[in-house]
Parts: structure tokens; C-alpha cells; sequence
């Protein structure tokens, strides 16, 4: 272009500037907003009974090293559990007898996955008593690294899937 054909566009086109360069600089520096920052959620600390409570009603547990592929099979039931304990009209302490007897013959055979049936506490006059029971003792094994509720087909909310340490 010539000095001419500027001047006559300058004209046509008040305002317009011609550009020294047709290169777009994708690198330049852009304007970045901050994420907005929520407030800190406020503890309310809860009466002592509710934790007593909250404490024995998790449904599951896995340890944190356990792969999510393999949490998903124990949840899913597609690992079959190599042994099973039915708990049916045990007392608490027989149950939690035969419980231990029971954990300590599949750790020393080297189960991996075994199946706890415990009852849903139906037939209780308050509350279960041994699925809470039950679970809270299998939080405190080391050689228990995740538990959770069967599926359907093995008993679901009434038993429990445990997966063993391998030793």
C-alpha cells in the first residue's frame, strides 16, 4: 500500500489505525481473577452420646492405601469371600468370641475376603446390637483393612464384606 491508499482509508474509516504487524502475541499476559475464598465452616461440637453413637454407625471402612479398583470389586461382590461366620442369636459375648476365633483361623489360612453375617437388628427390642458391635471391633484389628456391607445376593446391610491383611 501506498502513502495515498492510508491517507484515503484514514479518511473512509475515521479512528482506524493501520497495524505495524499482523502477528497475534499468544503469549501475552492475561488478566487472572482469583478464586473467591469461602468462609471456614464453623465446628459444632457435638453432645457426647451423638459421638458415642456416630462412632459405631459407620457403614464402612477402607484403609487408605487400598486401591480404588479393588474397593470398588469388594463393594461390588465380584471377589467372592473365601469364608463365611453366621451370627444369628449369639449374645454379644459369644459373638465376640466367635468372631475373634473366626478372624484369627481366616488370618492364619490366609484369606483374603471373608463374609461376616451380623443381622440388621430387626428383631431387637431397641436398637442392633451386634452390627454396631461388629463393626467397631473390626475398625480396631490391624489385620482387617476395609470392611463394608455386602451385596444383595450375600446379605446386604445385615453382613459384611471384610478384606484381610495379607501376612
Amino acid at each position: 500500500m501506498s502513502a495515498d491508499d492510508d491517507s484515503e482509508l484514514a479518511r473512509m474509516l475515521p479512528g482506524v489505525k493501520r497495524l505495524r504487524s499482523d502477528r497475534i502475541n499468544v503469549y501475552q499476559q492475561r488478566k487472572t481473577t482469583a478464586p473467591e475464598r469461602k468462609a471456614p465452616a464453623r465446628k459444632v461440637e457435638a453432645p457426647v452420646a451423638y459421638a458415642e453413637v456416630a462412632l459405631g454407625a459407620r457403614d464402612s471402612h477402607f484403609n487408605s492405601g487400598l486401591q480404588v479398583k479393588l474397593q470398588r470389586k469388594i463393594r461390588k461382590g465380584v471377589i467372592r469371600p473365601e469364608a463365611s461366620l453366621d451370627l444369628h442369636g449369639y449374645r454379644q459375648s459369644e459373638a465376640l468370641s466367635e468372631l475373634d476365633d473366626f478372624m484369627s483361623q481366616a488370618t492364619h489360612r490366609r484369606y483374603r475376603l471373608v463374609l461376616i453375617i451380623h443381622g440388621q437388628g430387626y428383631r431387637s427390642q431397641s436398637e442392633a446390637v451386634l452390627k454396631p458391635m461388629v463393626q467397631r471391633w473390626l475398625s480396631e484389628q490391624a489385620q482387617v483393612l476395609a470392611w463394608c456391607p455386602a451385596n444383595l445376593r450375600d446379605g446386604a446391610g445385615g453382613a459384611s464384606y471384610v478384606y484381610l491383611r495379607n501376612t
